[in-house]
């Protein structure tokens, strides 16, 4: 059953929601708040998720950790603190999307509970619950998007674009099993241990960003919405291309760790960047007002510039990948959420200015990338780049919190100066 409410006065316009009245399903306009805007609870915990990822490489620069945790890093930042802002980027845009319903409670109770156990175990070194714990929340996220999408009562389809999203939590759970495999298998299979790790590390969310990106970049920075996917060949043929494109990124994943490194990193570099110029449109600059916007199309960037550093400099390809890593991954997430959280609660005239916490989110994010390639460009000073580098991406992470957390509050409205 359908019933119409009118979006919010203050913006007519969120983030993905057309102009007008919003036709969204009876189940969802009568969910509590915490099932109807799941973001309102997950983007903080991916927070407090980085923070728990990245501090712990701030105590061991300044010498309280003794050790540093690589595994226990990836995992987080990955598993943890970018999987919070997916699931509370598509739990809430789906649901609206399609008129269908929001999230279950036992769904809600597996994207907020998943993450923290996958940190916890992965702290620990308790790596099978580390990756059962993710695997449950991938499946949970799949069976919850595919449902929606492929329902007969469906309001509308996914862009095209959107099979990157179940190509990308493929990427994710092959590479968590090819990662448990190898244990198995044994140190002949090392190769496989290490493609898994890729996959899941870079493939995953560099599929999530080109499958979500091919509706929220143009959306919002140029106020252009793609149209959804129909069953006309032209639109099967577009969906092919995305798969083409996708297998050619596993494909260099498969070149790298086979033993050429920085042509498969080419590969992806390429493929990466044709699907940002040709998919989503990144070749035209922002046209619609706000600072944000601007941060938003330039963090798209950092993926492909990311790719083609790491692929032209392999003794520093470290340097490049957290070019796309921080620039992309990290400040996509905190540039999206941020337009999500501004559009959604109303606060138009912030959405459309220049408050100065986007340009400090900006700068300090900014700070972090130099900071980071600086370890690998400069290592006789590792922990001072180190720490710079990690104190900087947590300042710009409590910038973010000081600026938006207020406004994720039940009965925040925008004030008379907004």
């Amino acid at each position: 059953m359908i019933v119409n409410i009118p979006v919010v006065v203050s913006n007519p316009t969120p983030a993905w929601i057309p102009p007008g009245t919003v036709k969204v399903s009876d189940e969802l306009a009568t969910a509590p708040l915490w099932r109807r805007e799941p973001y309102r609870l997950l983007f903080p915990l991916g927070v407090a998720l980085a923070w728990t990822g990245v501090g712990h490489w701030l105590l061991h620069a300044v010498g309280i950790l003794a050790n540093y945790r690589p595994v226990f890093h990836a995992m987080v930042q990955i598993q943890g603190f970018l999987m919070c802002f997916a699931t509370g980027f598509l739990f809430t845009m789906i649901p609206r999307r399609t008129g269908s319903a929001p999230p279950e409670v036992w769904q809600m109770f597996i994207a907020i509970g998943a993450p923290l156990v996958t940190a916890a175990a992965a702290w620990s070194q308790h790596w099978l619950i580390a990756q059962g714990s993710w695997l449950v929340l991938a499946f949970t996220l799949i069976g919850f998007a595919v449902r929606r999408f492929i329902s007969s009562t469906s309001r509308r389809r996914p862009p095209n674009s959107f099979v990157w999203i179940p190509v990308g939590l493929l990427m994710g759970i092959s590479g968590s099993l090819m990662g448990g495999a190898y244990g198995v298998l044994g140190t002949d299979y090392l190769w496989l241990h290490t493609l898994g790790l890729v996959l899941l590390t870079q493939g995953m969310f560099t599929a999530f960003i080109l499958g979500v990106g091919g509706l929220a970049i143009p959306l919002m920075t140029r106020g252009e919405a793609p149209a959804d996917g129909q069953s006309s060949p032209r639109d099967y043929l577009v969906r092919v291309l995305h798969i083409v494109a996708a297998a050619l990124l596993v494909i260099g994943f498969v070149i790298e760790v086979r033993g050429w490194p920085s042509a498969g990193r080419f590969l992806r570099a390429v493929v990466v960047l044709a699907e940002l110029l040709l998919g989503v449109g990144l070749w035209k600059p922002p046209s619609q007002p706000g600072w944000n916007r601007r941060l938003l199309w330039i963090s798209a960037w950092m993926l492909p510039l990311g790719y083609f550093l790491a692929a032209a400099l392999p003794g520093q390809y470290k340097a490049g990948l957290h070019v796309a890593f921080i620039g992309g991954f990290a400040l996509l997430s905190l540039s999206v959420s941020t337009q999500v959280v501004l559009g959604h609660g109303g606060h138009q005239q912030q959405m459309t200015g220049r408050p100065w916490q986007v340009g400090a989110i900006g700068g300090l994010v900014g700070s972090a990338i130099m900071g980071r390639a600086l370890v690998d460009f400069d290592p006789s000073h590792f922990f001072l780049w180190l720490g710079l580098s990690a104190g900087a991406f947590l300042a710009a992470t409590l910038v973010w919190v000081l600026f938006l957390v207020p406004k994720l509050l039940p009965g925040s409205a925008p004030t008379a100066a907004e």
